[in-house]
Formats: structure tokens, sequence, C-alpha cells
């Protein structure tokens, strides 16, 4: 073809020179796309984790981020860290999770709910140290937790709908446990036997429940949006 254009009449040097320029500039143009493409990618995530954290503020400061249903009281605080670790993965679960501690301890601080908040506070509780233990690394694990336990479901079991239910609920129940767990061990605060009734409660079985079906609503149209983007591989 491009002897047709006029090119027979080239030298073959000059021919090469022009073909290498033309692999350049495509070897470029497709290192400039994948550069933007990760550049969106990346802007797509600070975006969503931005969301996620803002969202975890308007749940701690306000009374959204319960659901009350007189005698019990369910907590909608720790979905965001899950939605965020199954679509983000472990890295963004883990930081959501932090963020989560961090703005349990401010609220413990400053508008405590009840004398049993101020052990998560680790400037009224007395005892800084395991007050910030108690705080930040249950909530740092919630996180890590829901994103190994999808990443691994979801290549055992083969269905990303059940995997993600199943690591939402799993890791909710994991983080009650280390929270009341180290309110014992820790604190004092809580008879051993409190932790089990309390990890058997109808208020821990709905928060369970809560993570599982909002995990599940919100997790899988949004692994969708970022797969039809390119955002994410799989």
């Amino acid at each position: 073809m491009l002897y047709e254009l006029g090119f027979s009449r080239v030298s073959p040097v000059v021919f090469r020179q022009i073909l290498r320029c033309i692999f350049i500039w495509e070897s470029s143009s497709k290192e400039e796309y994948k550069l933007k493409k990760n550049s969106l990618a990346r802007t797509m995530r600070l975006a969503q984790l931005a969301m996620l954290i803002a969202l975890q503020a308007i749940l701690t400061f306000t009374p959204v981020g319960f659901i009350m249903i007189p005698p019990i009281s369910i907590t909608l605080m720790h979905i965001p860290v899950i939605i965020g670790a199954v679509t983000m993965g472990l890295l963004f679960g883990g930081v959501l999770g932090a963020s989560f501690g961090v703005m349990s301890m401010l609220k413990a601080t400053f508008a405590a709910a009840s004398p049993a908040d101020i052990i998560f506070s680790p400037f009224v509780s007395g005892e800084p140290v395991q007050s910030l233990i108690l705080c930040i690394v249950p909530r740092i694990l919630l996180g890590v937790i829901a994103a190994w336990l999808f990443i691994g479901l979801k290549r055992l079991l083969k269905n990303e709908v059940a995997a993600i239910g199943l690591s939402a609920g799993v890791a909710t129940l994991c983080h009650s446990a280390m929270v009341l767990g180290l309110m014992w061990l820790l604190f004092d605060s809580l008879p051993l036997k409190e932790v089990f009734a309390t990890m058997m409660s109808l208020n821990c079985l709905l928060e369970i429940a809560m993570a599982v079906v909002v995990g599940i609503a919100v997790c899988k149209p949004l692994l969708i949006y970022l797969r039809r983007q390119k955002l994410i591989k799989t």
C-alpha cells in the first residue's frame, strides 16, 4: 500500500525511518492512553474513598447511623468500611477502618451517648493506650478481614453475590467479637459470659443481617459499574 502512495521512490533507509517513526508514535499513544486510564482509576478510587469517609462522618455524628426499634438499636457505621473493602481492596478497607476508629473515638470524647462510651476515648477513660487499641485495631481489622474474605471466597465459590454476603456477615461478626473481647480483656468492663451473650443477641444478629443485605445491594452494582468503566480488572 505504501508503494501505491508513491513510496516506491523512497530509499530503503528513509522508508525504514518512516516505519520507525510510525511505530514510536503508536507506542507513545498507547502508553499515554494507559497513563490516562491509570490516572482516572486512581482519581475514581480517591473520590470513592472520600465519599465513604463523608458517609462515615454522617453516620457517626448524626442519628442516621442508628436504626432505633425499641428496645433494639442497630448501628450502620461498619457498613461503609465493608463496602470500601469489597470494592477497593485491603488497603482502602484498612484506611476506612482506621477512619471509623478515629471517628468513634471523637464521638466518645465529645458526644458520648452512655457511660460505656467513655472507654473508647483516650482523653477521658484514664487509660489512653487501651482506649486507642479498642478504637482503632478492631476497626482496621474489620476492613482487612472483609477484603481478604471477599478475595478468597470469590475464588472459592465462583459466586460474587455469595462472596459479598458472607464477607460482610463474617467481618461484622469478627468486629463485634473483637470489640467486646477487648472491652473484657483491657478494661474488665464486661464479664466474659456477657461477651458471648451480646454476640448472640438480637442486636448483633440484626447488624450482621443489615451488613449482608446492604453490602450485596451496594457492592454488586458498584463492581459491575467499575468493570464496565475498566477501572478494575476482575
